[in-house]
């Protein structure tokens, strides 16, 4: 698919009010990447074409770099090396190879320092969401992100909490298009007690699904608890409730 083509389609399409709302719908597999670069081109004009080659220069040298910015950036850098402008091609190119240097400079360190748990996980999913053009090199990353997790070792890391490393793979397993597996998981926890954040992610995953009975079905179990949400996230649960 390309920017064109979500642009034609776009009717037929979840509509996230914000980036931020557009992004979470890319990483839950709702979305294509594009519909992020869309929704984040309208508000700014760094990622509007002509680029503006100093600007994308400086926002990649930020010592911090958040996800979705870096998500928008390869997007950015990939398409700029299928241009015309050998120049701008190359800089692209360049450009590429030192945002993905970062996140694989991250899971080496990790893995080095023995830090095989959720931590390890996250930049493998981080890596796959910039990195994974190509859907054997995504989806590699994807599983190398679950087995970490499934990994006995991943309940000792002290700045995750269970409940973030089970949402973590079922949000890998989404991306792999392992749909049933992942309902299979959701249901055996949920069955141990509901939480806002594992019923969203059984809304996502029936809603890949196209099934708008279950979608509507777990939508009625979201009490006022739901309200502590994420606002982007609450924003697709609320068009989900629309939809269904």
């Amino acid at each position: 698919m390309t920017g064109f083509d979500y642009i034609r389609r776009y009717g037929e399409y979840y509509r996230p009010r914000t980036p931020r709302a557009a992004l979470l719908a890319v990483e839950a597999g709702m979305l294509p990447i594009e519909a992020f670069i869309y929704k984040s081109s309208a508000v700014k004009p760094l990622f509007e074409e002509p680029y503006d080659l100093e600007e994308l220069d400086r926002v990649l040298a930020r010592p911090t770099l958040e996800l979705g910015d870096a998500i928008m950036l390869a997007q950015i850098f990939a398409e700029m090396t299928r241009g015309s402008d050998k120049e701008r091609a190359l800089f692209a190119a360049e450009s590429l190879g030192t945002l993905e240097g970062r996140w694989a400079r991250k899971i080496d360190r990790l893995r080095a320092e023995g830090r095989e748990g959720y931590e390890l996980a996250r930049a493998l999913y981080e890596y796959a969401l910039i990195a994974g053009r190509a859907t054997p090199i995504r989806n590699y990353y994807l599983r190398e992100a679950y087995y970490a997790l499934a990994d006995e070792g991943a309940a000792g890391d002290p700045e995750s909490t269970s409940e973030a490393r089970f949402a973590l793979r079922i949000r890998c397993l989404l991306r792999l298009g392992l749909i049933a597996q992942a309902e299979t998981e959701l249901n055996e926890e949920l069955g141990r007690g509901s939480s806002p954040e594992l019923l969203a992610l059984a809304v996502e995953a029936a809603y890949m699904r196209k099934d708008p009975r279950k979608v509507k079905e777990l939508l009625a179990r979201f009490g006022p608890e739901a309200a502590q949400l994420p606002a982007a996230l609450l924003e697709i649960i609320d068009s989900w409730k629309v939809a269904g």
